[in-house]
C-alpha cells in the first residue's frame, strides 16, 4: 500500500495556520486509517511501519528535532476533517494558536476541542505542539 501523507516536502511558505491545520487533520485520518489497518492485518513488520509513517508525518509539519507521545490509533481516528472544525486563529508576531472542535459523528455528545500551537520559522509556519483542552488542562496529544 503507498501512502501519499507525511511526504517529507514542508508546506508552503505562505500557508496559513488554519490551512496548516486541516492539512494535519486530513493527513493525520489518512495515517490513523492505514495504521489501523496495518495492525488489524497481522503483518510481521506492522510495527516498524506504522512507526515510520508516522515519523514522516511529524517531519512534515514539525521540526526534525519533535520529541512527540507515543503513537495512539485506532479504529476511529482523533482527528478528521469531517469531524473536526477550526473554530479560530490567533496570530502574535512569530507564534499562532488555532483552535479546533471535533464532534464525534456518530455520538454528537463526544467532542474534544484542540489546540495546535505554531511558531514562524524561516517564514513558514511549523506546528510546535498539540493540545487536547478539557475543563481540568491541556494535555500534549502530539
Amino acid at each position: 500500500m503507498t501512502n501519499t501523507f507525511g511526504q517529507n516536502e514542508k508546506i508552503n511558505k505562505m500557508t496559513s495556520p488554519t490551512e496548516i491545520t486541516k492539512e494535519f487533520i486530513k493527513d493525520y485520518k489518512e495515517w490513523n486509517d492505514f495504521a489501523y489497518n496495518l495492525y488489524e492485518s497481522n503483518d510481521e513488520k506492522s510495527s516498524y511501519k506504522i512507526s515510520k509513517t508516522y515519523d514522516d508525518l511529524i517531519l512534515k509539519f514539525c521540526n526534525p528535532e519533535k520529541k512527540y507521545q507515543g503513537l495512539a490509533y485506532g479504529s476511529d481516528s482523533s482527528h478528521c476533517p469531517e469531524q473536526e472544525q477550526v473554530i479560530s486563529e490567533k496570530i502574535e508576531a512569530t507564534k499562532a494558536i488555532v483552535k479546533t472542535k471535533f464532534v464525534n459523528k456518530k455520538f454528537s455528545f463526544i467532542t474534544h476541542d484542540y489546540e495546535y500551537y505554531f511558531i514562524l520559522s524561516d517564514n513558514k509556519w511549523i506546528l510546535e505542539e498539540l493540545y487536547l483542552v478539557d475543563d481540568d488542562g491541556k494535555y500534549k496529544s502530539l
